[in-house]
């Protein structure tokens, strides 16, 4: 025969919030998307590849460069809901330009791609820029 335990409303509510993450993290699961590009002259850009019955969602980007001192700019993001988002100003050999986005944004469409796009300083020797996000199901 099984015991009935009784537990306390503190005891019931701690079991609760133990809980609590894992069915958030198994609703919100969705496949992670990374996409990078690498350059030193020309145009760099990390795409996001579309996906069919599934929108991509982009959280953040970075873009750093090494060596050289002119702009790497603008870095233009393009396919999302929102339009085309465009950032001026960014140097070469500065401090990475790091952004995130809360919440993410969406895809223009289901089977739509993102991209992160910039220019590469032909005096630079090494231009980065990383986007990342998730596919919705």
């Amino acid at each position: 025969m099984g015991r009935i335990i009784e537990m306390s409303a503190f005891g019931r509510l701690i079991c609760l919030l133990a809980f609590l993450p894992v069915v958030a993290m198994a609703q919100q699961w969705n496949p992670p998307v990374v996409a990078t590009a690498a350059g030193s002259t020309g145009a760099v850009v990390a795409a996001m590849p579309a996906v069919q019955s599934r929108t991509n969602w982009l959280c953040g980007f970075d873009v750093s460069a090494a060596g050289g001192t002119a702009t790497i700019s603008p870095v233009t993001i393009a396919g999302t809901l929102t339009g085309n988002l465009v950032y001026q100003g960014i140097s070469a050999g500065g401090l990475p330009f790091v952004v995130r986005f809360n919440p993410c944004l969406p895809a223009s469409a289901q089977n739509s791609a993102i991209s992160v796009t910039t220019t590469a300083d032909g005096t630079a020797s090494a231009v980065d820029v990383q986007a990342y996000g998730f596919l919705q199901q």
